[in-house]
């Protein structure tokens, strides 16, 4: 051995034992207790032997610590082995990770609670990139409310809307048909329209017929959605076909046919809305099975319901209406002047007024004028129904239910409650039967009397509503 260790000369190692051994002191102790730990004996090997540079550290280790680390590291050259042999498990060399390996573990722990709160909130599991669909969740979750509310609003409002139905339906005066002529047929037929007869009355008790003022055929064509108002003119002379209010046969030995005639209006006093409906087909053949009446003090309380109709009036016919009214006040012991108007123009009618309205006939072409302002009347309340909140809609509904007097079944009411608000939306077209040049004035008995020409007041009605 070289006297290159005899020195204390500072070759960049400093010892870390105690300052009273010198560096060759601490070499022979350190090389001792590596020939004790390996079973060497280094002094008298080629073994050339040196301390390991350590690199200074910030935190001061013992003396025991850093040979314990100087062992560790340590390999003696003659217990290398070749690399033909494979090392035992143990000694094999470890393999780095790297920190993506190193996280890899971590990470697949954060997955796995992730998801396991997932399916405990109901939330989807993550998508094969790794990103939850929280957001698309929400929206979902977003709509699936609002589709369950605007729903329970839908239903509740169905519900609501029977209960309301059956209520009015329960308010009708129902009654049963009577004795029809099953020799007529109808000339005139389509399945996709219903024919109703609206009859009104100039009396005060539905019990007690009197002539009709009114008479106007309803057509509801759900096809073409289109509602024809056809008014039958009260004056024509016609055959009255069908029975009798006591159940006999209508008939006139003086008449060469053996038909008994008569003004329209005069059915409904003989024989009822049979009667009056079995005229209508036999002359016109349309095919009329359904009829409401309504007297003109119920009219009132319809017209009011919906708060009434603005028309034009003249100076003329405002005194016309006056009339009318006084009349009307009279009977339901109201003062003379109410509901008076003072002048034409274009007027806000109040039922009264409106009643007085659709029955004056004194004033301009008498009853063609009069059937022209019922239509009016029909028309505009229909118009202002559509246009009145839900509450005056049901109050309408309320006061023309109890205000009828029908002979269909409280299904098929039932029925065409459900159709009423779609009729609402088509369109209204009006007929007058008969029309201009499809009469002559005549006279019969001392009445006055439209004598009309039926085939072309069949045609009309065909072009006007089937075609």
């Amino acid at each position: 051995m070289d006297n290159r260790y005899n020195d204390n000369t500072n070759r960049g190692f400093t010892p870390q034992g105690s300052d009273d051994e010198s560096y060759t002191q601490q070499y022979y102790k350190q090389l001792s207790e590596y020939s004790a730990m390996d079973n060497t004996d280094y002094f008298n090997s080629d073994v050339d032997f040196e301390f390991e540079q350590y690199p200074p550290q910030v935190q001061q280790q013992s003396y025991p610590q850093r040979q314990q680390r100087a062992r560790r590291e340590y390999v003696h050259p003659k217990r290398k082995q070749p690399h033909d042999r494979p090392s035992r498990p143990s000694e094999r060399p470890r393999r780095q990770r790297t920190n993506e390996q190193r996280r890899a573990p971590e990470k697949a722990v954060r997955r796995q609670i992730s998801q396991q709160e997932h399916t405990e909130k109901g939330i989807p599991r993550e998508t094969r990139g790794g990103t939850p669909r929280v957001e698309q969740t929400k929206k979902k979750s977003i709509v699936k409310r609002v589709i369950i509310a605007v729903l329970s609003v839908l239903v509740g409002l169905f519900l609501i809307y029977n209960i309301m139905l059956v209520y009015f339906v329960s308010k009708v005066n129902v009654v049963e048909t009577g004795k029809r002529d099953g020799s007529i047929k109808a000339t005139i037929t389509d399945k996709n329209i219903k024919n109703i007869l609206i009859i009104g009355c100039d009396t005060r008790d539905p019990n007690t017929k009197g002539r009709t003022d009114v008479m106007m055929v309803m057509s509801v064509n759900t096809e073409k959605k289109v509602i024809t108002m056809t008014s039958l003119m009260r004056d024509m002379y016609l055959p009255l076909v069908g029975y009798y209010n006591d159940g006999t046969k209508m008939y006139n030995d003086d008449e060469p046919d053996g038909l008994y005639r008569n003004k329209l209006n005069a059915a409904y006093v003989f024989g009822g809305a049979e009667l009056l409906m079995d005229t209508i087909k036999y002359n016109f053949g349309l095919e009329i099975d359904d009829y409401v009446y309504i007297d003109f003090s119920s009219f009132t309380k319809i017209a009011d319901s919906v708060g009434g109709i603005t028309v034009e009036v003249t100076d003329e016919e405002v005194e016309a209406m006056n009339e009318c009214t006084l009349e009307q006040n009279r009977l339901n012991g109201d003062p003379d002047t109410k509901d008076y108007l003072k002048k034409g123009g274009r007027v806000e009618l109040n039922g009264n007024q409106t009643l007085s309205y659709a029955r004056m006939r004194r004033v301009g072409n008498a009853d063609f004028q009069r059937t022209q302002r019922q239509r009016t009347v029909m028309t505009k309340l229909i118009e202002k129904v559509k246009d009145v909140n839900v509450f005056k809609k049901f109050g309408f509904m309320k006061a023309v239910m109890s205000s009828l007097t029908t002979n269909m079944s409280k299904t098929d009411l039932f029925f065409y409650g459900y159709k009423a608000p779609f009729y609402l939306g088509y369109e209204i077209k009006e007929l007058r039967i008969p029309a201009d040049n499809e009469f002559e004035y005549g006279e019969h008995a001392g009445q006055s009397t439209l004598d009309v020409d039926i085939e072309k007041c069949r045609r009309r009605i065909k072009e006007a509503i089937f075609d």
